[in-house]
């Protein structure tokens, strides 16, 4: 017998390219239409990432189920950040939620 919990079934990561990304932003965020968009080197897990310009990020969850934790940090890392001892970005404000086909 394993002692690994039973995660369920992988999430199925969806493909996110930087043309994309630049409608989303031209359509949810016209102030930063303007910008470069080009990909990170590497992505994590749950996220997939663009450089917006020289000193934005724009990340997009990589599958449905990681969307759910976008509210918890636009929550939770304002609160801790006044006791974290390293600083932490106010997060940028969030888009509509749309499918990955959008």
């Amino acid at each position: 017998m394993s002692s690994t919990p039973d995660l369920g079934p992988v999430p199925k990561r969806v493909s996110v390219g930087a043309e994309q990304v630049r409608r989303l932003i031209g359509d949810q965020f016209p102030q930063w239409a303007g910008l470069p968009v080009r990909p990170v080197a590497k992505n994590g897990w749950d996220n997939v990432t663009f450089h917006l310009g020289d000193t934005i990020v724009a990340r997009l969850p990589s599958a449905s189920e990681y969307a759910l934790a976008v509210g918890k940090e636009q929550r939770w890392l304002p609160a801790l950040a006044p006791r974290l001892p390293l600083p932490i970005p106010v997060p940028p404000p969030t888009a509509a939620r749309r499918s990955a086909s959008a």
